[in-house]
Formats: C-alpha cells, structure tokens, sequence
C-alpha cells in the first residue's frame, strides 16, 4: 500500500539519486538561509525544522533505506511501500521459525537488512530498540495480533538522542522528550558527561519498558555552522576580495563561541587554517582542532561604484589563475 508522504529530497531541493556531497551541500546552503538567528520571516523556523529533518534521515545511509523502501512512515514501518523489487511477492507467515523457508524472519530481513534479530530479542527477554523499522509495526494485515517493540516486550530499551555539539564539549544537563511503545511521550533530564563520544551510552536504570533500563545512544546533533571530521570541527570563513588579497580579522563561529581570526593576505576560497585545541574532546583529555575553510564571496549586484573599482582592477591586474 502507497502512503503519501512529505518528500524529504525535495525539501533539500536534490534528485533521489544524489550522493552524499550532494545532500550535504543543499542541507548547508538552506540549513544557513532558514536559521532562526538569520531569517526573521514568520515560515524561516518551520522550514529550517523540515531541512534539518530532512538531513538527518538522509544522510544516514540506513535511514536514507528504510526512507526509500517505506517514505514517512520509515521509522514504524506501518502501512509501508515495497521497495523495488517487492511488488506481487509473496510471503508465508504460517510457520517456520528463524531462517525457515519464506518464514517471517526471511520477510523482514530482506526487506530491513537483518535487523530483526534485535528487535526479536526483547520477546525472548532481551533488550529491545526504540525507533528500530519495528516500533509499533502492526502485523493485522498479515492474520496476527504481533506488535514488534519494547512496549510489546518489556525489558531494556535503547533509543538514540541528538546532542548538540556545545553541549558535547560543555556537559551538562538536558532534556529530550521521547516517547516508548504503547505510552505517552515523557520528558526525560539527563546528564551528559563532558566530552561523551558518538556511539557512547547513556543508562538511565529502571526508565525502560516494564521495569528495565533505557540505553540512551548518544549521536551528534547537526549542526549548520559546522561539519564533524572525527575530532576536528570544520568551520566557514566569510570573506571579501579585498580581505582575501590584503589579509582581515574576521569573526568566525567556534563550538567555544564566535572568535576573530586573522586570514593570510593572498587567502583562496578553500584555504584552510587550523586552529589547534578548538575541536571536540578526545578520550586523552585533550580536543581536536577547529579547521577554518576561507571562502571568498563577492557582491551578486555590485553598485556603481563597486563595478567601476572591479573594471579598473579587471584592466589593471596581470594575475590569472588559469595560467
């Protein structure tokens, strides 16, 4: 069955079979057009919610999947759209255990990669995920009452949570609000330990379904005004012709708070200048570096007065960067 849902590629402005980059770039330019600090119109904060949403599912190459095989329905799986492939299959539900023959594990492997085997966990008293293809997943339309996820299976939880990159470097307390199977949404305040790596846990003991514990799985929150390369932290550098040729002091956004930095005269877009200790934490204790990308911009309608300097310099300069 088809669902119609909001096209996160078209949010981004970029064709379903855009690369990475691709999907990066678009997310960068409208991340910086509809941030709240810079647009004021009345729709800029929604719009910059959909774009950061969006980015989040499409860049993750398992979520961008799930995205493509099951639209917005992606993270419950209900009322899903075979991926390519799929349509007018048949699947025996009957019988067969795990790895039977054309059974229901074979069905949803196929279809999510092997997840199931997590999820299939927490009902032999495991540890189930929250947010995993099964949250919720109704299974009616195939003649049972089976309804995958912790709030079906009680035990421990795992749900993952977006902390933003200041936040990462700082610690502190922070709220998130999630919601488990079969409960209402709860608000829930955590620590998060100064300098917590992606992928770490956070327990928060018996906060899970029935009794059990909730693993929080801490991801880096995106984050418009930079890009994360492993401990370094690449940042953008707005600047003039003229601060690119003769040199400038120009105010940069670090994760320490906005910081002047001094640009080498004769600076091309791309130029990168490293300032050490900036970046995020290390498990020694220490931080990785704050990458600054020079990037020239010039004035999309140049006045009078602007045009007639760039003619001079264009009639008086011997500098060709193509020779």
């Amino acid at each position: 069955m088809s669902v119609k849902f909001q096209d996160y590629y078209e949010i981004l402005g970029v064709p379903r079979g855009a690369s990475a980059e691709d999907i990066r770039k678009a997310y960068r330019t409208l991340a910086r057009k509809y941030h709240p600090d810079v647009n004021k119109e009345a729709h800029a904060e929604e719009r910059f919610k959909k774009v950061n949403e969006a980015y989040e599912v499409l860049k993750d190459p398992e979520k961008r999947k799930r995205y493509d095989a099951l639209g917005a329905n992606w993270k419950a799986g209900q009322e899903f759209r075979p991926p390519p492939g799929f349509e007018g299959a048949t699947f025996n539900f009957g019988g067969g255990g795990r790895g039977a023959p054309g059974g229901f594990s074979d069905f949803f492997e196929a279809l999510f990669g092997g997840g199931l085997g997590e999820a299939f966990a927490g009902a032999r008293g495991g540890r189930a995920r929250a947010g995993s293809p099964f949250q919720g997943f109704g299974m009616g339309d195939f003649g049972g009452g089976f309804e995958a996820g912790p709030g079906a299976f009680g035990g421990d939880v795992e749900a993952d949570i977006e902390v933003p990159l200041d936040r990462i470097v700082q610690g502190g307390q922070m709220s998130v609000r999630l919601a488990q199977p079969g409960q209402q949404p709860r608000t829930y305040d955590i620590r998060i330990p100064k300098g917590i790596a992606a992928g770490r846990k956070i327990r928060l003991a018996g906060q899970g379904s029935g009794g059990g514990d909730l693993f929080l799985t801490v991801r880096y929150a995106a984050d418009p005004r930079f890009v994360v390369e492993g401990h370094d932290v690449i940042a953008e550098a707005r600047v003039t012709p003229w601060e690119a040729a003769l040199g400038a002091k120009v105010p940069v956004e670090t994760l320490d708070g906005r910081m002047a930095v001094t640009i080498p005269a004769g600076s091309s877009s791309g130029r990168r200048l490293r300032l050490r200790g900036h970046g995020l934490p290390t498990p020694d204790g220490g931080r990785g570096d704050l990458l600054v990308r020079v990037m020239v911009y010039v004035p999309e309608q140049p006045n009078e007065k602007e045009r007639e300097l760039f003619e001079k310099l264009a009639q008086t300069s011997r500098f060709d960067p193509r020779a």
